[in-house]
């Protein structure tokens, strides 16, 4: 992760072996901060080269570039090491469960030199208890998956934590994390920015907290820059954050530690938006009660060839309603799927299809449960096959008016209506209709 300095224009007259020999490195820390904690649990090290003489830095980029061959990079590389362990000493001997996260340039670990303890050694020399040492690993720069193996086989069984970074990058392979077993999981920035305004984020990032959850990978949001962004991603579960919203690397300074105080404000933010949230699906979930409780009192006094009348009549009667269908007890659908043409967009017809009458639902979420003697069932939210939209589906046991049971099938948008009230029906536009060869909406 580079330091957000902009450096002077670096001469071309930088002697990368002086470096190296004279450790004339700067060593950066940006925090990880756990809002719900409101401490700092670690501090990314982030190495520049200096020319004491010129006043000039030279950002990692570029300083490893002009290494040039792999032998110098690898010994630059332990030279930044190296001073980031001093520098962090003072913080460690002070406090002693603050981790420090330090990277190593992953394509130069090879089965050569993956067993030859170099971190280890510097890491014990300095004082510092190699159980607070997270070593990061890029993984799109891995050139020797079977050196990468061993060297985090033998960092593991020596006490250090495995980190790897910037996963839901364009080159991230999620293979990595099943091979690695890492202990720490840093979401790319790219996936970070602006997470708050884009749903498809959301969901990936999402799907990564749960899998790092059933592995028991601890998460880092990387790069946050915006209150938004990290109650967002608290929403999902993420409480280490990392990133300029708290605190910029050259900003850092043990131990002024006066950036926590954006936890406060993040905190008391979190709680306000899960209560709201929590009143909000309170009030929705009311409605959908009326609803149903409607919708199912004019099935009990239809029989299965007035269904579809009836479902066309109760189309209208909640804005949020995107789909109704009615199934029999082997889970064949009984009636044509009607669709709010307020929801279900026509220019999506090629891809979503609302199912027709005689359409088998008996493997479906919704249906299973029920055939497992359940009554009713609720969905997580899904992407609906029918219409294209996130919505939920309330499956419900009912009989019709001869007795016969039936199951109750409603698709309910999760973007909430502005208005949760109930309208009276609508009679401007009917219902789309999805049958064998109609128009087939979204």
């Amino acid at each position: 992760m580079p330091t957000p300095m902009q450096p002077p224009m670096v001469p071309l007259e930088i002697n990368v072996e002086r470096i190296i020999r004279r450790r004339e490195v700067i060593t950066e820390f940006q925090p990880l901060v756990s809002v719900k904690n409101r401490s700092v649990v670690g501090l990314e090290a982030l190495s520049r080269g200096c020319l004491p003489s010129l006043g000039v830095s030279i950002p990692p980029g570029v300083l490893f570039q002009l290494a040039g061959p792999p032998e110098t990079r690898l010994r630059l590389d332990r030279a930044c090491r190296a001073k980031a362990l001093e520098r962090f000493k003072p913080i460690h001997d002070a406090k002693r469960d603050i981790l420090l996260s330090i990277n190593i340039d992953s394509s130069l670990v090879y089965r050569s030199n993956a067993s030859s303890k170099v971190t280890y050694d510097l890491v014990t020399r300095t004082g510092v208890n190699p159980g607070n040492v997270v070593i990061e690993i890029l993984e799109s720069h891995v050139e020797d998956v079977a050196g990468m193996n061993e060297f985090i086989a033998t960092y593991r069984d020596l006490g250090f934590l495995i980190a790897l970074d910037d996963i839901g990058s364009g080159h991230s392979n999620l293979d990595r994390i099943s091979r690695y077993k890492p202990d720490i999981i840093k979401i790319d920035r790219g996936l970070i920015h602006d997470i708050d305004r884009e749903y498809y984020k959301q969901e990936t990032t999402r799907a990564l907290v749960r899998l790092a959850g059933s592995i028991g990978a601890m998460v880092v949001g990387e790069g946050v820059e915006r209150e938004e962004e990290v109650l967002t991603l608290m929403e999902m579960g993420v409480d280490i954050f990392q990133g300029f919203y708290f605190c910029r690397p050259d900003e850092f300074s043990w131990p002024d530690l006066g950036f926590l105080d954006k936890t406060r404000d993040c905190a008391a933010g979190f709680k306000d938006r899960i209560i709201a949230t929590i009143n909000a699906k309170k009030r929705r979930h009311e409605a959908y009660e009326t609803v149903l409780r409607r919708i199912l009192t004019e099935l009990a006094e239809v029989s299965e060839e007035d269904f579809n009348a009836a479902l066309v009549q109760a189309i209208g009667f909640h804005p949020d309603l995107e789909c109704l269908y009615i199934l029999d007890q082997r889970g064949r659908q009984v009636t044509s799927t009607m669709c709010n043409p307020d929801t279900v967009s026509e220019t999506r017809r090629f891809i979503y299809r609302p199912a027709p009458q005689g359409a088998d639902h008996s493997l479906k979420d919704y249906f299973l449960p029920l055939s497992a003697g359940l009554k009713r069932y609720t969905t997580e939210p899904y992407i609906s096959m029918a219409s294209g939209n996130l919505c939920i589906t309330i499956s419900i046991c009912f009989r019709c008016r001869d007795g016969a049971p039936y199951i109750l099938c409603v698709d309910i948008s999760e973007q909430p209506a502005d208005v949760l009230d109930l309208p009276s029906p609508r009679h401007g536009h009917g219902p789309t209709c999805a049958v064998e060869e109609t128009k087939a909406v979204g």
